[in-house]
């Protein structure tokens, strides 16, 4: 039973943002308890002994599919509560304004972390799978963050050009998280829309923009974000933003850290950072396997080989997320030592 068990860590931060979002307006108090299970996570996650993950599935293909659409249909209805529920906010006294502004705190909090841990992690998953209705719902995932162009800029650019020159998602040797952030969100739009530009030239049965994906996802960006504005109102749309800013910011730091210092194979042959959190593992559905996702990105979640050939990450993914954003420098003094004691064993 416990074995089944740690594989529904994924839940724990979607689902109490839905209850969070389903009991109603919070008090102040209330509303700094609902933070708790997040930093529970982060003080397990920095505990987690190393281990040695199994690799093969024990369960059916139905029991992790049935966690995949779990997770996306909690993704789909944590927008729509946080919508509503932005709604409800009152604003008539000072008492309602302070009690008002911690709830939008919170809400940016809970939804954008659960939007970056589990909405962009599934949509990853699906977007990788072989079915065109699943790569289908990833992009409406990822339309729930105003990203849906990471479909093309990860599939295209990063995983045929990884840790070479024309590869955007790598993080060089040295390079910031400020500047890669400022470098990637702009870009992968760019690069995506050029890919598809290029793809539409050489395809003679499809013409005009109308083919582009890059393009039909922007105009389902759109027409969510002039639907949320006359339904929910300008409050709740600028939230929506936030969260989605907040949930691309958690994608963009793991990016960061799984290959940072990786280009051109400088330091020995390995495709990333190497992860032994037992929780990340399993909270973060297989995604801190990251190299077997390279060797093999057809593989589903539960079947990614775990691999230890790369440099050592020092704790788990939420740790690293929060090291890489709150003491860069510190980060990378630790992450070129690891370089180095990672080209050095090559070498022995």
């Amino acid at each position: 039973m416990f074995s089944r068990s740690k594989h529904l860590l994924c839940f724990i931060l979607p689902i109490s943002t839905f209850l969070f979002l389903m009991t109603g307006l919070h008090g102040i108090a209330s509303t700094l308890a609902w933070t708790i299970p997040f930093w529970l996570i982060l003080l397990t996650d920095w505990f987690s002994p190393d281990f040695k993950p199994e690799t093969t599935a024990k369960y059916s293909a139905h029991f992790y599919d049935g966690i995949l659409y779990t997770l996306t249909f909690l993704q789909f209805a944590n927008i729509i509560l946080m919508l509503d529920y932005i709604t409800q906010l009152r604003w008539e006294s000072y008492n309602d304004i302070v009690i008002s502004l911690v709830n939008l705190v919170a809400i940016r909090f809970l939804v954008g972390t659960s939007s970056g841990t589990s909405g962009i992690v599934v949509a990853h998953e699906l977007i990788h799978r072989p079915q065109t209705t699943l790569q289908l719902l990833g992009r409406l995932l990822l339309c729930t963050v105003c990203y849906e162009h990471f479909v093309i800029a990860h599939k295209r650019g990063h995983h045929l050009n990884l840790s070479m020159p024309d590869d955007i998602a790598t993080a060089k040797l040295g390079e910031n998280f400020k500047d890669y952030w400022r470098r990637v969100y702009l870009g992968y739009l760019r690069y995506a829309w050029h890919s598809e530009q290029d793809r539409l030239a050489l395809d003679p049965n499809q013409h005009g923009i109308i083919h582009n994906q890059v393009f039909q996802g922007l105009l389902i960006e759109l027409a969510l974000l002039i639907f949320i504005i006359i339904h929910f109102g300008w409050l709740a749309t600028v939230m929506f933003i936030y969260q989605a800013i907040a949930a691309v910011r958690i994608l963009e730091t793991v990016n960061y850290f799984q290959h940072w210092g990786l280009e051109n194979g400088q330091f020995g042959k390995t495709y990333g950072w190497v992860s032994h959190s037992w929780l990340s593992r399993y909270a973060l559905i297989g995604l801190p396997h990251h190299i077997g996702h390279h060797e093999d990105e057809n593989k589903h979640f539960h079947e990614i080989a775990y691999s230890e050939q790369g440099p050592k990450l020092p704790y788990g993914y939420f740790v690293m997320n929060l090291w890489v954003k709150l003491n860069n420098a510190s980060y990378q003094k630790m992450a070129v030592q690891e370089l180095k004691n990672f080209h050095h064993k090559q070498l022995s």
